[in-house]
């Protein structure tokens, strides 16, 4: 997406467009006749920096000493010490060419193409031309990494939580099963216990069923 979208150079005294470029056309067509109204109501002074805003964006302009206005349409974060430069490059190149002030369109559109797409280039790569720009973008994606691995931090600390609840509910869970295991040790225990009686008296059973008779026969 390119930062600078339009630039315009306008001679005010005769409402002559001079030179456009523009990703859109249409969007200078419509508001060319916009901006002309806009600079006969406040009628601005040489070098005032002046701003409109339109459905098409914010333009910024400003006018030389000779009433040609130089007007640009950029992003709406572009910063305006950046859009103003580029104007001054812009004013600063077509004054070097002779009665640059009564030339007509096609001989401005000619004599300002090559340059015109170099200060392109250099203002819509706005990270190159300011340093400002430049560091916030940094601290911008530094600060894109950082929320990341917070986040991450505060996902895996959600998955530790996780763990924790799982290790309290395994030890609960085996305390369970140790107490279980306790109890049923002692009911085998005394299960165990009982069947040795009962053995016991069945075999006690037996001998006395043995033993009784022949006692009562040697008795008599």
């Amino acid at each position: 997406m390119t930062s600078i979208k339009a630039v315009l150079i306008i001679r005010v005294t005769d409402h002559q467009l001079l030179f456009s470029k523009s990703y859109n056309q249409k969007k200078i067509d419509q508001d060319f006749q916009i901006i002309l109204d806009h600079m006969s109501q406040i009628n601005p002074r040489a070098e005032e920096r002046v701003t409109l805003k339109t459905a098409n964006g914010i333009w910024r302009y400003k006018l030389d000493n000779n009433k040609i206005a130089y007007v640009l349409l950029a992003i709406e974060n572009y910063p305006d010490r950046q859009i103003y430069a580029m104007i001054q490059e812009i004013e600063t190149e077509l004054q070097k060419k002779p009665n640059y002030v009564d030339s007509q369109p096609n001989d401005i559109q000619k004599y300002a193409k090559t340059w015109m797409k170099q200060l392109h280039e250099k203002y819509d790569n706005l990270a190159g031309v300011d340093k400002v720009y430049a560091a916030q973008q940094q601290v911008d994606e530094v600060k894109i990494v950082m929320e990341e691995n917070i986040n991450n931090m505060i996902q895996n600390s959600s998955k530790l939580d996780n763990l924790d609840e799982k290790a309290i509910t395994l030890k609960n869970e085996s305390i369970k099963l140790k107490k279980s295991s306790t109890e049923l040790a002692k009911i085998m225990y005394w299960r165990n216990m009982k069947l040795k009686i009962l053995f016991g008296l069945i075999i006690l059973a037996g001998l006395l069923y043995i033993i009784v008779p022949i006692v009562i026969n040697v008795s008599r």
